[in-house]
């Protein structure tokens, strides 16, 4: 980690529990410096894995006789379950995300979804999406991020990360606003960044592309 911005720091970036100002610092960080940059990708990934083991626990097969003494174990073991549970998920995930940046064959493609008028998280799906194209070089690999809802305002031609959009879509980021939305803030096209397309429907899209074969991350 860099002396500016600690494993904390980073953590309650992810959780969303800094301030304004530290959320700026931590930023500005995460936009110099690759490394950091990955820290958060992985501490998003493993906060996923444990929302997944504790919503989707291991249902029992039978009815099971539990004696006083492991009554009073209980909690002990659930969190050893759950502990392996998440364990296991992520030596799965670290172990195909290896195969995947070998074989872009695996991987049609990576469909991000904005749907917050929150500059910092544009800042993240703007660089998930260039990581995304930088891991995997010169090798075909599609990068949308669909934008409905709140997250449309940073498509217009007065985005905050407008700068941001120009890049990502001259390195190949398809920058998509859901039509819906437009329709129904009344917004037109001419009030877009003219690096964005426009799809009939933001959420259609992103289920379209996961059927696909697209990986969906949302930042």
């Amino acid at each position: 980690m860099t002396q500016q911005i600690s494993e904390e720091e980073l953590n309650a970036y992810v959780d969303e529990q800094l301030n304004a100002s530290d959320r700026a610092r931590v930023l500005q960080a995460l936009s110099r410096d690759a490394t950091l940059q990955q820290r958060v990708a992985e501490i998003q990934q493993i906060r996923s894995l444990l929302r997944h083991a504790y919503e989707q626990p291991p249902l029992p097969t039978r009815s099971i006789n539990i004696s006083p003494f492991w009554q009073s174990h209980k909690l002990v073991a659930s969190l050893l379950v759950a502990v392996g549970i998440v364990t296991g998920a992520l030596l799965h995930t670290l172990a195909t995300n290896s195969t995947i940046l070998h074989s872009a064959k695996a991987l049609k493609g990576v469909v991000i979804q904005v749907s917050e008028a929150d500059p910092a998280k544009w800042e993240m799906a703007l660089i998930n999406a260039r990581n995304v194209r930088k891991a995997y070089g010169d090798k075909p690999i599609n990068v949308e991020i669909v934008a409905y809802g709140p997250g449309l305002k940073m498509l217009r031609n007065d985005s905050a990360v407008a700068s941001g959009l120009a890049e990502a879509s001259n390195n190949g980021v398809k920058l998509l606003a859901c039509g819906n939305t437009m329709a129904m803030t009344q917004t037109l096209h001419e009030d877009l960044n003219r690096a964005v397309d426009v799809v009939p429907a933001g959420v259609v899209e992103i289920m379209q592309r996961q059927q696909d074969g697209y990986a969906y991350v949302r930042p």
